[in-house]
């Protein structure tokens, strides 16, 4: 049995002692009211991570002025919220969890949302040349930067009279305070600009007030970059100085993050970066201070008890990991770590789902919704045979055997996994695995009849006499409407990752979405020679894309010199060249291969065929629509607690 004890010993920060060393972080969660008010859905989302075990929870970010509004997230910028955190304080409290609150101005950090609200300007230290001057900006005079110590004093305060157990200062990413910090944002002559002391002055004034506020034994937390990771921020070095002089000033521990939100993708690492990726800057700051360290950035259960156990951190902060599973610390504690929803930092939950809605998760279909599970009995129980063991088959087969229906699922392939398996197998994307073998272990443990190795026909299924069927019998790869691409050197991107297919020579990519990528970086790093050309912008030509993904594939692209030839019509494929119409003139590029990562089509030939031949009909996934992993959990947890 492996060992998770170093997560579970008491810890402290300041005089506050917390149960274990596991905590959820800030993220903007979006649940609050429009306007900012606490909801009770706001509050069942941080009792249910509270129940799961885990030491200490912090909401979502905690506005401290009135002229920083951003909607559905909630405020504390004056005595009328304090009721309000108390309502969410009180939950978390009697679920048996410590809570804080983190307090922000969004400064920046509008850029990175793409608007603005109605009246309002973005508050910065300085004017650069980089920003985008249509927008309205003010740039802060020393008698704004004093009202703002003093709001975020009295934030504090309220924070401590709502009777939560310590207040965190959001000082990174591209909010106000961290702005003031980096040498690329702060380019002030002033007390407040230029040195590493001088551009720490104002989140070091905001330290001190709040101390003044809060008293001496109140923790008070910093969240801090230990690197803006890009070229002109700030570096390991000076946030050593940093955390330094925010410790003198009062702050109990530092919570360390990276990256600036609207250039970086480092603040909130996908699926292509490294486990662990801000450890390095953990260690710089835990060797330059002597108050706890905080951790974060893709850790899993096993690497936190490494990280504990040596004593790199004090704590751990698992966002996304406790958005998969809320119950991960309970489950790792009891030493049941294998029925953990793993998070596959997919990074869905940050996308704006209109069918999944917001916030949707790949792993989870539960997250945001938290009260629809789990769920209710089957009442009558019937036997259902799903078709299709990919992720919508499997995730279905799984709920509904779970609720009590007897159920069977059937697979045409040797193995269960679907198209899934090609995302398993993609560089970087390795750790998705975890998901279908956590899939594989709930129809054992629900007792789901599996047949694998086995097409299912309308004749058998008519045979087999099911009270209900799902159909989840997937898509297949799109091909392009032009002369020669059915020609023997022109390939799918899924057949490339899957090792079926080695390209020769010259490579071209038609498509510039994330198959297209992917498949581009994955040649690339090989040193093979190759392009894209895609009809639209990159990652254009379809439902909107998750950023953060995207622009670290992006920046990967960049990186190893790929051409790209963007907004471009294939016109025709002949075995030795690759004819397109670009910038209103034909051009041609040399190609051997030629990979096609045009989108996918629904396979659902057996769903028409079952129509009004058996009792109850569902059909899910890309069998109806091809759509991401999040919108397919969302959607098998529907039908399963209809049938």
């Amino acid at each position: 049995m492996k060992d998770y004890s170093a997560l579970f010993q008491p810890g402290s920060i300041g005089k506050l002692s917390l149960d274990n060393r596991l905590i959820m972080p800030a993220m903007g969660s979006q649940l609050a009211d429009p306007d900012g008010h606490v909801n009770e859905r706001f509050i069942h989302f941080y009792r249910v991570r509270a129940l799961g075990g885990v030491g200490l929870v912090i909401p979502s970010q905690a506005q401290v002025t009135t002229d920083a509004p951003l909607m559905m997230n909630a405020a504390i910028h004056d005595d009328s919220w304090i009721d309000d955190w108390r309502r969410l304080v009180d939950a978390v409290h009697e679920a048996g969890s410590r809570i804080g609150v983190q307090l922000m101005h969004m400064g920046m950090l509008y850029i990175y949302a793409g608007f603005v609200p109605k009246g309002i300007s973005i508050k910065v230290p300085s004017l650069n040349p980089w920003l985008d001057l249509s927008k309205p900006y003010h740039v802060l005079d020393e008698d704004d930067i004093d009202h703002y110590v003093e709001d975020f004093g009295e934030a504090a305060r309220r924070v401590k009279e709502a009777g939560a157990d310590l207040v965190e200062l959001h000082s990174c990413h591209g909010c106000l305070a961290g702005m003031f910090m980096s040498p690329l944002t702060n380019q002030r002559t002033d007390q407040y600009g230029g040195s590493p002391e001088n551009r720490a002055r104002f989140p070091r004034r905001i330290v001190e007030r709040m101390r003044e506020k809060v008293g001496p034994d109140f923790p008070i937390v910093l969240r801090i970059n230990g690197s803006d990771d890009i070229d002109g921020g700030i570096t390991l070095e000076e946030a050593k100085v940093h955390a330094q002089i925010l410790e003198s000033a009062g702050a109990d521990a530092i919570s360390v993050s990276a990256g600036v939100e609207f250039w970086s993708t480092s603040t909130i690492p996908s699926y292509p970066y490294p486990e662990g990726s801000m450890l390095p800057l953990v260690d710089g700051i835990k060797e330059a201070v002597n108050i706890p360290v905080i951790a974060a950035g893709k850790i899993d259960p096993e690497l936190a008890q490494e990280v504990i156990r040596s004593g790199r951190a004090d704590f751990v902060a698992m966002g996304r990991p406790l958005l998969a599973d809320p119950e991960l610390p309970n489950k790792v504690r009891q030493g049941r770590p294998e029925e953990v929803r793993r998070c596959i930092y997919c990074m869905n939950c940050l996308k704006n789902d209109p069918r999944a809605g917001r916030g949707a998760c790949s792993v989870n279909p539960f997250l945001n919704r938290e009260f629809k599970y789990p769920f209710p009995p089957a009442e009558p129980v019937k036997k259902v045979m799903v078709i299709g063991g990919g992720l919508a088959g499997m995730q279905t087969s799984m709920f509904l055997a779970e609720r009590g229906h007897k159920v069977s699922l059937y697979e045409k392939e040797s193995q269960l996994g679907g198209q899934w398996n090609t995302a398993c197998a993609t560089p970087g994307k390795e750790s998705y695995a975890v998901f279908t073998e956590y899939l594989k272990r709930g129809l054992d443990r629900y007792g789901v009849a599996v047949h694998v190795g086995t097409e299912v026909t309308k004749e058998m299924v008519a045979a087999a006499g099911p009270g209900a069927v799902v159909v989840a019998t997937g898509a297949e790869p799109l091909v392009l409407n032009v002369p020669g691409a059915d020609g023997p050197n022109v390939v799918q991107g899924h057949d490339v990752i899957d090792g079926r297919v080695e390209p020769k020579g010259k490579v071209v990519i038609v498509g510039g979405r994330f198959i297209g990528m992917e498949v581009a970086i994955m040649l690339a790093e090989q040193g093979r020679d190759v392009c894209m050309v895609t009809r639209a912008g990159l990652g254009q030509d379809g439902i909107n894309l998750e950023k953060q993904s995207f622009k670290t594939l992006a920046l990967k692209l960049l990186d190893l010199r790929v051409p790209l030839y963007l907004n471009a019509t294939v016109l025709e494929i002949t075995d030795k060249n690759v004819f397109m119409r670009f910038q209103d003139d034909v051009y041609w590029l040399q190609a051997d291969t030629v990979i096609l990562a045009v989108g996918m089509k629904p396979e659902n030939r057996l769903a028409q065929e079952l129509e009004g031949s058996v009792p109850e009909l569902h059909a899910v996934g890309d069998c109806v629509r091809p759509r991401d992993a999040a919108e397919v959990a969302y959607q098998a947890s529907v039908v399963a607690a209809n049938i």
